[in-house]
Order: C-alpha cells, then structure tokens, then sequence
C-alpha cells in the first residue's frame, strides 16, 4: 500500500516540526544549565553575605523561559499528533476511494471479459452463406501462439466451386 499525498505532506511537516522541537529542547538544556549555575552563585554568594538580587531576578527570568519553551514543546507535540490523527483518517479514507475505484475498474474489466466472451461463443458457432455454401465458423485458438483463429468448414449445397479470397493474416482449411 502506497503512501497517500496527504500522509507525505503530514509526514515533511512533523519532520520540520520534531526538527524544530529538537533545537528547541537544547536551548531549554541550556537554560536549565544556567538555572543550576546561578542557584549555585546565589547559594555562595549569599553564604558569604553578598547581595544576590540581581542572580534572583536573572534565575526567576532564566526559569520562566526554561518553563515556557517547555510549554510551548508540549503545546507543539499536541498538535502535531493531531495532525497525524488527521492525516491518518484522511489517509485512510483516500485508501478506501482508490479501493472502491480499483473495485469497479476490476467489476467494467469482468463485465467486457463477459461480453467478449459471449461474442466468441456467437462468432464460434455461426454459419453463413457464400456463393450458394453454407459456411460455419468455427472459433479456437492456436495451439501455439494461443491466438484465435477461425477455421472454415465449408459444404456447398451444389456441386458448384467455391472459391475463397482471404485478406489479411487469416488460416483457414477449406474442406469441399
């Protein structure tokens, strides 16, 4: 089963999106890095009794980014799997019209299949007049190419010639 356009358009965007989650997650890295330094300064600074309110305001504001870059991953993962679910659904009902058409091309092929057929039984038994002869056709495919072809049996109602004219790639057995 192939992969639909929708599922390909879906599958380029989450790549795109998860590239993006992915950069996303070491600026986070970072900043939760730079979360553990400034605790670790503002822990020593205030064990020597310096001021450590600019490292706070700096760690809160380190912290809330760290936090919101957080969210918005979270928040990007949710969509992105209802886009899959989207696709995935939509997909799914691509797959189900290819079906249905693949089934009515098979059902008008099974249909000309029948009608041909019925056609070779009507050519494979009929008999005509010519010049006065009766001929009947007879329909078979050749033994070797597995191509039809039709052999002529011919009875003429008089003792009278009859004579054939064939054009074309055609064997026929004349019997008089």
């Amino acid at each position: 089963m192939a992969i639909s356009n929708v599922m390909t358009k879906s599958l380029v965007s989450a790549n795109s999106a998860m590239k993006q989650i992915k950069a996303q997650q070491g600026i986070k890295k970072q900043m939760e890095g730079k979360v553990g330094v400034l605790k670790a300064e503002i822990k020593q600074d205030s064990g020597r009794g310096g001021d450590t309110s600019k490292k706070e305001e700096e760690l809160s504001t380190v912290e809330k980014k760290a936090t919101d870059i957080g969210n918005m991953q979270m928040d990007q993962m949710a969509e992105l799997n209802k886009n899959m679910n989207e696709a995935s659904k939509a997909d799914a009902e691509e797959q189900r019209k290819a079906e249905k058409l693949e089934e009515q091309r098979e059902r008008k092929r099974a249909e000309r299949r029948e009608q041909l057929e019925e056609l070779q039984e009507k050519i494979a038994e009929s008999t005509v007049s010519v010049d006065g002869a009766e001929v009947t056709v007879v329909s078979a495919p050749d033994t070797k190419t597995g191509e039809v072809h039709l052999d002529e049996v011919i009875a003429p109602t008089s003792a009278s010639e009859v004579k054939t004219a064939i054009t074309g790639s055609v064997t026929m057995d004349t019997k008089v």
